[in-house]
């Protein structure tokens, strides 16, 4: 046996090393690996120890890594994007891997995971991935060996942002003189929190926000067009917030009578303006009115667009007939804005800076009674007829005018249930008189008719021969017939 064979032939066995600084053992990178069961060796490629089992593979001495916390600890899975989380603990190592594990088995691993050193990790994982319903997740490190470790808690909660219900955009349109509640936002929390609202940016315009409810009210800036408002509201809820942007359009009100704020220069320009069929109270504000009044208007005869400046009785507008004759003067100084609108007489005046095309005369009296519909006679004011001029005049400024024969000024429409005296074709229409005092008793008359006296009047209103009153187209045999309604109105 030569040498080399004992040497070959030597074998250990229960090897007791008794010195101090360690046993050398075999080492070299993970592909200079042996096959042999029962291998131990230090892997230079992963800097730990390992041997090989009976399945040919090879198990090391590696710590297990440890989980401690994260830096953020809340998801928004509904936000969009990636989630960055930094994750502490011990024992990492690089090609490590990072775990989220739900609590109801729904794991996913991360995207990307950067091993920074021994106690750090960086990992990136879609938002989408935490489910609301596994919170809250445990985090795993596995080592490129397989080694895992776990926290022993859930680290990682899902707190969406509050989701807006309400659209973004326009909330609507609202008058200028609105009032009140007008709009109302909302938004909703997944895990039930409290949601408050603010406005992030932009203007209420006047408005303000409940915080708690979401209600916008009050009464917004005034404005001289339809105008836009466009701000931005946030929704916050556990700290997290959601921004959406709306607007609403604040509109200048229509000046369609309905309001003192809203009063219009004449009934014609609120017919123009609504197509209203509805005669009633309209608050009108014409030139030479001190300030806007609620004008009785009538929106249907001839077109529409009449406003009542003179009455006596309420017939038109709540069948009133019962009022006893104010003596007075019959134009008086008044401007019609001052007189009470609701009251059974009213003797206004034309208001002297406007330019009035037509005059309606409505009655009844023994001749024409008819109250349903009211009997009406209607005249074109003329520049070049001298009845028209003098019937304007004390109309407006309530400057007297004797009676006399003046140019034929002839009803251009009528709706009568008599004609007396042919009153379409001029019979009573030359002669008019204001504040003549032709009769004793010390107050103004007007008397529109065919003569110095009272017969064949057309209309008129005073002392009227042995009675006071009104008439409305009246023949001669019915002189001193006083009747029940008169109203006048310009157009």
């Amino acid at each position: 046996m030569t040498k080399a064979r004992d040497i070959a032939d030597f074998k250990f066995e229960n090897i007791t090393d008794t010195g101090t600084e360690g046993t050398k053992v075999a080492s070299g990178t993970t592909a200079q690996r042996g096959s042999t069961t029962g291998q131990w060796r230090y892997n230079t490629t992963t800097n730990f120890f390992e041997g090989r089992n009976a399945s040919g593979n090879f198990l090391t001495l590696e710590p297990t890594p440890t989980v401690s916390s994260v830096d953020d600890g809340e998801v928004d899975s509904a936000g969009g994007g990636n989630q960055t989380i930094v994750i502490s603990g011990t024992n990492f190592t690089t090609g490590a891997v990072a775990t989220f594990i739900g609590n109801a088995g729904a794991n996913f691993d991360a995207s990307t995971t950067t091993v920074n050193n021994a106690t750090q990790i960086t990992a990136v994982a879609p938002k989408s991935s935490f489910l609301n319903a596994q919170e809250p997740y445990k985090v795993k490190i596995t080592s490129a060996s397989g080694v895992a470790g776990t926290s022993a808690t859930g680290l990682i909660n899902v707190d969406n942002a509050p989701a807006w219900t309400t659209n973004a955009g326009s909330l609507g349109s609202i008058s200028e003189d609105a009032t009140g509640n007008h709009f109302t936002v909302a938004a909703s929390d997944a895990e039930g929190e409290t949601v408050a609202y603010s406005l992030q940016s932009g203007s209420l315009a006047g408005l303000s926000l409940n915080s708690s409810t979401g209600v916008i009210s009050g009464d917004p800036t005034d404005v001289s067009s339809d105008t836009t408002n466009s701000f931005t509201l946030r929704a916050t809820a556990g700290g997290k917030t959601n921004d959406r942007a709306f607007s609403y359009i604040t509109t200048n009100p229509p000046l369609d009578g309905s309001t003192q704020a809203r009063a219009n220069t004449s009934a014609s320009a609120i017919k123009t303006l609504t197509s209203t069929t509805t005669n009633g109270y309209y608050w009108i504000q014409a030139s030479g009115m001190a300030n806007p009044v609620r004008l009785w208007c009538d929106m249907n005869t001839d077109g529409g667009g009449y406003m009542r400046f003179w009455w006596f009785n309420t017939l038109e507008q709540d069948s009133g007939l019962s009022q006893s004759w104010q003596n007075g003067t019959k134009f008086g100084t008044a401007d019609i804005s001052t007189i009470t609108h609701t009251q059974n007489w009213g003797y206004g005046r034309i208001p002297s800076g406007v330019t009035p095309t037509k005059l309606m005369v409505k009655g009844t009296s023994a001749q024409q009674t008819s109250t349903n519909p009211i009997r009406y006679c209607i005249w074109t004011f003329n520049s070049g007829n001298s009845t028209s001029n003098a019937m304007l005049a004390s109309m407006q400024s309530g400057t007297t005018a004797t009676y006399q024969n003046r140019g034929d000024f002839a009803p251009t429409s009528t709706s009568l249930d008599t004609d007396p005296y042919g009153v379409t074709g001029g019979g009573m229409t030359d002669h008019w008189g204001y504040g003549t005092n032709v009769y004793s008793g010390g107050e103004s008359t007007f008397d529109l008719n065919d003569d110095t006296g009272t017969s064949n009047t057309t209309f008129g209103a005073g002392y009227d021969g042995a009675s006071s009153g009104t008439d409305f187209v009246t023949g001669g045999g019915y002189r001193y017939r006083t009747g029940d309604y008169l109203a006048l109105y310009w157009k």
